[in-house]
Formats: C-alpha cells, structure tokens, sequence
C-alpha cells in the first residue's frame, strides 16, 4: 500500500486518529463542566508528533546544544494529561467553557483539512487511473 499511496496517507491517518481521540478528550471536558472537582485534560502533543515521526520515517534531531531534548514515548500512543493552562474555579473545577469551545473548534478544522487532503490525494490517484486508460 505504500507503494500506491507514499508516505502521505498514513501520515494523514495518523494526524486524524489523533484529532478523533482529541475530539473526545475535549468533548469529555465540555460534558463535565458542571462537575464539582473536575479537571480539564488534554492530549500530549509531542507523543503524537514522535508517532508520527517514526511512521514517516523523519527523524528530528537536535542540531545545536541549546535545543530541546524530548523523550520517546513509549507503547503510549497518545498521552492524556491535565490541563496546564486551566484555571481553578470557585468549585475547583478548572473547565473554561470558551477555552474548550476554542480548542473543539480549533480541532475541528484540523480535522477537516486533513480530510481534504485524503481526498486530494484519492483524486490523483484516480486521474492516474483515468490517464492509464
């Protein structure tokens, strides 16, 4: 498959399970806005940016002493954490409706330009095809 498709399909898939995954963390955080105690999560990034690393085959390395060194997450797709950036309300539930709003919103689109360029893709291998003919 490979072959037919290169490297950008399976790297888009991987982009958009982890923009599903999200959508449920977020989605998660929305539904418990109300619940006393609650603390909003979110999805690690750099553990789906290394995934996605070792899927095409890229590897970023640092090419200067002062440049970030991250860990390789390993067996864990995806990591879900708190919030950093949350702020603790008076019941100390730390989910901030327009922030969650932002981000689903945010991730949507993300979503949605992966998806177009699926098809894209899908679209020239099918002109190939046609061409083929």
């Amino acid at each position: 498959m490979a072959d037919i498709f290169g490297k950008v399909l399976p790297t888009v898939k991987s982009l958009m399970d982890y923009r599903i995954f999200r959508q449920g963390v977020l989605s998660s955080n929305i539904a418990n806005m109300d619940t006393p105690g609650y603390k909003a999560k979110d999805v690690n990034f750099e553990g789906v940016l290394e995934d996605v690393q070792q899927k095409a085959h890229i590897r970023i390395r640092a090419t200067h002493p002062r440049h970030m060194q991250g860990g390789a997450s390993e067996g864990l797709k995806y990591k879900v954490a708190e919030d950093p950036y949350s702020r603790i309300g008076n019941d100390s539930n730390t989910v901030d409706i327009d922030r969650e709003m932002m981000k689903l919103t945010q991730n949507h689109l993300l979503y949605n330009a992966s998806a177009q360029i699926v098809q894209q893709k899908l679209e020239e291998i099918k002109n190939t095809i046609r061409g083929i003919r």
